[in-house]
């Protein structure tokens, strides 16, 4: 007797004995309708410049863990389908050295207020994911509410730098 592993398929059938690519496979699993799939769809649409299960190599002047919070300054290639390298510049200049020109003097979630050279302050726009819920009219309005208020608090003299 033979066990049927697929129901759709009679037992002793060569369809469902062959081997199939990996690739066909999560194309057809990523194209279906499951909640992995998705899931999936969503999370790229909502990080449009992420690798999800790729390997990345890095190359550093250094062995071991990078600290928590250290910044690498060098270049990222794609080497392969699923393959990243990442090489660290061998000069010894850090990010973390490097004195900002514009400081931010307020960071909030629709704009960032940042100081010029000579003491002025502007605002600068945070780039937003638009969706259906979220339209360019609704972040203007957020961004608009946002603005008013932080034109507030340095007005009575609470956002500013002590």
């Amino acid at each position: 007797m033979k066990k049927v592993l697929n129901p759709n398929f009679q037992a002793g059938s060569t369809n469902n004995h062959e081997p199939r690519l990996v690739g066909d496979i999560l194309t057809e699993m990523f194209s279906s309708n499951s909640p992995l799939a998705r899931g999936y769809r969503q999370h790229q649409s909502v990080y449009p410049n992420t690798e999800p299960c790729v390997d990345i190599k890095l190359l550093t002047r250094e062995p071991g863990r990078i600290p928590l919070g250290n910044y690498l300054d060098g270049a990222i290639t794609r080497d392969a389908e699923d393959h990243f390298l990442f090489i660290e510049n061998a000069t010894n200049k850090k990010r973390n050295d490097v004195q900002q020109r514009n400081p931010h003097v307020y960071e909030g979630v629709y704009i960032n207020i940042n100081r010029k050279p000579d003491g002025t302050l502007y605002p600068t726009f945070n780039r937003p994911q638009f969706n259906e819920q979220f339209t360019s009219l609704e972040f203007c309005r957020r961004a608009a509410e946002e603005l008013i208020l932080v034109a507030s608090g340095f007005a009575t003299g609470l956002g500013e730098e002590k």
